[in-house]
């Protein structure tokens, strides 16, 4: 189906054009932060017959409680010996433990456990947990490391690491690298810049304020030589030495997992974040000073511009995905889609239709209407924060395996449905059932129970890291798992055979 726009869609193609190339995947969400790869060559269609193995693996890198939830990115860099080398980079918050626990007495309480306490008694109850949380941290050793891999082959190039400090929730934001620069927020208010090619220390600071335990986990956007992020509240700094160039109101520009992206209008450059809970802004990014802010009713997730359209989404169904209007003199609401909501995820946009997943449903939603084109249920466990990105006119998400899926209008069609095992090797559940026996299994006495037992065991336990999200980069796909990095080839040599 072939959809006309009143808009313009070619602006965003260009917006980092000047500082990262075309097959990068430089920074969170991709080089143009609205998760697509702006060129690609052509992606396969399904998986080989015997499954689809990573072309690599990398070194052991902890993740979740022990390591954070960062994603990787993927940037051509000058190395050491003056040569251009693509790498993948990744951030770590890692903590080693020192000496044994004891029990503890205040765990975290889903909110069905929470019966029968007032909302006093629970905000007591989190003080004193948020308390022997600190207290427990102090038997672990903190490290925050970079790791720059070759994205040829995924063996480590160099590591940068740093003693760290102790977060409720590790550090979690994606490197950004721009300009042989790679900046990133490290715990207790520090952020650093590294060069690219090295690893070696270009600046190291501390923000002002006071920390306790606070974790953020926004992504830098750099433009016009300053590095814009959340930490607290809205702040930019000189890309060149680290000093503040400006900081937003603590009040009025607080937040903390959302990242901010890049709007272009009329030659000029803008940047535009979910800040205080539900609203979002544009600012000046050589000075901060806010242009225009409305009630977005988004927050962690991070927002897409397309041309002068911008999709936010929220974390309930009542907030939903909604589409502004934009120009220098404000937003105006366009429409709000009500099928989905997460806590974290963010859309994709593809040739003028996003693609949103929340509350375990998949929806294809007309930006010009807002009107969904198709929905359908996603068969997963617990699907967020997980973000959707697009490459050569198909859609992916990494959740429990790899979902694969045209971005059309038309229907849902998926490509791809995968589940993984221990070595990274990606094959349909069809597939691995027979692999591991399970239908023969099934039929005994009890192999009921058993066979369940031993998907889990092999097949379910696995899988991409959940809330992360891969970079995909020349038709590489870069998936974070719970021990490390997977590469996968997704080029479709036959068909880019018969392009040539």
């Amino acid at each position: 189906m072939k959809h006309s726009l009143t808009y313009s869609f070619a602006v965003a193609a260009v917006l980092f054009s000047a500082t990262s190339n075309a097959a990068d995947w430089n920074q969170w969400r991709g080089p143009n932060r609205d998760g697509v790869a702006p060129s690609s060559p052509p992606l396969i269609t399904a998986l080989p017959r015997m499954g689809l193995k990573p072309i690599w693996t990398s070194e052991e890198i902890p993740a979740g409680n022990d390591g954070g939830w960062g994603s990787p990115v993927v940037s051509e860099s000058t190395a050491a010996d003056g040569s251009i080398q693509q790498r993948v980079y990744l951030f770590a918050h890692q903590r080693l433990k020192l000496r044994d626990l004891e029990p503890r007495k205040f765990p975290w309480l889903p909110p069905g456990k929470r019966v029968g306490m007032t909302d006093k008694e629970y905000a007591e109850y989190e003080v004193k947990r948020r308390n022997e949380d600190e207290a427990r941290g102090k038997a672990f050793k903190f490290l925050e490391t970079v790791y720059c891999l070759d994205a040829a082959n995924g063996k480590t190039v160099w590591k940068n690491e740093q003693s760290s400090l102790y977060t409720r929730f590790p550090q979690s934001g994606s490197p950004t690298v721009v300009d042989g620069r790679i900046y990133f927020l490290g715990a207790g208010r520090h952020v650093r810049c590294l060069n690219a090619g090295t690893g070696k220390k270009i600046w190291n600071v501390r923000l002002p304020g006071n920390f306790r335990d606070e974790f953020w986990q926004s992504s830098f956007v750099v433009v016009e030589g300053a590095a814009i992020f959340l930490a607290g509240h809205l702040i930019g700094l000189d890309t060149e030495n680290g000093k503040t160039l400006w900081e937003g109101d603590p009040r009025k520009t607080r937040g903390t997992h959302a990242s901010p992206v890049v709007w272009s209008d009329g030659g000029q450059q803008f940047v535009i974040v979910n800040v205080a809970g539900n609203q979002t802004i544009c600012v000046e990014p050589g000075t901060g000073k806010e242009l225009w802010r409305i009630t977005s009713e988004a927050n962690l997730s991070t927002p897409i511009v397309v041309g002068n359209r911008l999709i936010t989404y929220g974390n309930s169904r009542k907030k939903g995905m909604r589409c502004f209007k934009i120009s220098r003199a404000g937003a105006e609401h366009v429409w709000t889609f009500n099928g989905a909501a997460d806590k974290g995820s963010s859309p994709v946009v593809v040739d003028g239709f996003a693609y949103v997943q929340g509350d375990k449903r998949l929806a294809c939603v007309d930006i010009e209407t807002g009107k969904a084109a198709w929905s359908t249920t996603l068969d997963f466990r617990r699907p967020q924060y997980t973000s959707l990105i697009a490459a050569d006119g198909k859609v992916i998400y990494a959740l429990e395996g790899m979902l694969c899926f045209k971005a059309t209008s038309e229907s849902f069609e998926p490509l791809i449905e995968a589940k993984m095992d221990e070595t990274g090797l990606l094959g349909s559940e069809d597939f691995f059932r027979v692999k591991l026996g399970l239908n023969k299994l099934e039929s005994e006495p009890g192999g009921l129970a058993k066979a369940e037992k031993l998907f889990e065991q092999k097949i379910g336990r696995h899988g991409p890291l959940p809330c992360a999200t891969p970079a995909i980069a020349d038709g590489k796909l870069f998936v974070r798992l719970k021990k490390g990095i997977v590469c996968y080839d997704l080029r479709d040599r036959a068909v880019a055979s018969r392009t040539r």
